[in-house]
């Protein structure tokens, strides 16, 4: 396969309203931090990329290599507007983080050979290849534990994630970020801007993670028709972290939550309100009473499940897993993970998925409510997962 920085397309950005374009592909929340696009909180964000052939979230395809930066080259990271920059947090490794896929799996300077530091201006990054190879894209392949054990391993640049340290605070109404690979001569050879709204106040939030089955990609996992992630061989159950309406940077988790899908519901004789219908997977819900099980009737409804399926596809389902006959709910992160949990905080909820009778891409999103218990609320956070059954 070519190097994805030679195969790139130049997209130079005029207009001033929301967007995301070029080698940009969306810039949110970085999935470790409760707030991390809240206006006046410290920035914690994540950069997609994309190319002009493969957008969105099939760049994040594990059988789609990710970009390189050439011999001599460079990639450049400039928060253009709406940051602050933090003059006592240098920009450099524990400042910014390369990683291959979502949920991201880090590329630190070591294992990527490259170094972080700071540009011509004070709020621009500049990573550099440490070799005179430069970093070639398939070879650039994430040094966490579980990595080893995925079914198709994660190769090359996918996700800039910004805010390990606090680098910027986000001010004002919007951030607009500009991405850059030069060749060595300095030349800019694809280009990509996006820009994010900053959340007026703390909402709940979503994540995809890697923080169970030490860091092995739960994303775009592979299975047969009719065969159940998290059951079939090589696979895992879907992991989501969970933070509640958080104030400030702490990360408060949502604890007794689960999932129901349309099928669950239909068995209880549950009607869906009109207000939620456009969840057409089923309806995440939180456990009120702590009696251990999920009721539409008596617990919070604290978002929902929208599927996207192969024409004609059945069977499919989204379910929280049964432990000693047992709903297994959202429990605190360091359940999982220790570590995790006492520098993140949170909450993970796992879920398994019935893969449907036809081959394709299924896309799983599950979106948390703004206000909990509120059928009337918007969405407010959502996180997407994508199984290939094959």
């Amino acid at each position: 396969m070519k190097k994805l920085f030679l195969s790139l397309v130049l997209v130079l950005l005029t207009s001033v309203s929301s967007y995301a374009d070029g080698i940009v592909s969306q810039i949110v929340s970085a999935p470790i931090f409760a707030n991390g696009t809240v206006r006046n909180i410290p920035s914690g964000i994540n950069i997609y990329l994309q190319t002009d052939n493969i957008n969105g979230l099939d760049f994040m395809n594990p059988s789609v290599i990710g970009y390189g930066i050439p011999p001599g080259g460079s990639l450049e990271v400039e928060l253009i507007g709406g940051f602050e920059r933090n003059p006592n947090v240098p920009l450099d490794d524990r400042s910014l983080l390369l990683t291959v896929g979502a949920p991201q799996q880090g590329l630190p300077e070591k294992a990527g050979g490259h170094k972080i530091s700071e540009g011509e201006n004070e709020n621009t990054f500049v990573i550099t290849p440490t070799g005179p190879d430069g970093m070639i894209p398939e070879r650039l392949e994430s040094p966490a534990k579980g990595v080893a054990f995925d079914q198709v391993q994660q190769r090359g640049i996918k996700i800039i994630h910004i805010g390990r340290h606090f680098a910027f605070i986000s001010r004002g109404e919007r951030g607009v970020i500009e991405v850059r690979f030069k060749d060595q001569g300095g030349n800019v050879i694809a280009r990509g801007r996006g820009e994010l709204e900053f959340l007026s106040q703390p909402r709940p939030q979503a994540f995809p993670t890697n923080i169970t089955h030490d860091q092995r990609n739960h994303n775009w996992q592979r299975l047969g028709p009719g065969q159940v992630v998290g059951v079939a061989k090589g696979t895992l159950p879907i992991p989501l972290l969970l933070f509640d309406k958080n104030e400030g940077i702490g990360n408060m988790g949502v604890f007794g939550a689960g999932v129901l899908s349309n099928h669950q519901l239909a068995e209880m004789s549950y009607k869906i309100p009109k207000e939620l219908r456009r969840y057409n997977g089923g309806l995440i819900l939180k456990d009120r009473n702590g009696d251990g099980f999920l009721s539409p009737r008596d617990d919070v409804i604290i978002g929902g499940i929208v599927n996207e399926v192969p024409d004609g596809a059945t069977g499919f389902q989204v379910v929280t897993p049964l432990v000693r006959e047992k709903p297994f709910l959202s429990k605190p992160t360091i359940d999982f993970n220790q570590r995790a949990g006492k520098n993140l905080g949170g909450s993970i909820m796992q879920v398994v998925y019935i893969a449907g009778d036809k081959l394709g891409f299924y896309r799983i999103t599950f979106s948390l409510l703004e206000r909990f218990g509120d059928v009337t609320s918007p969405d407010g956070s959502s996180v997407t997962y994508t199984m290939v059954v094959e």
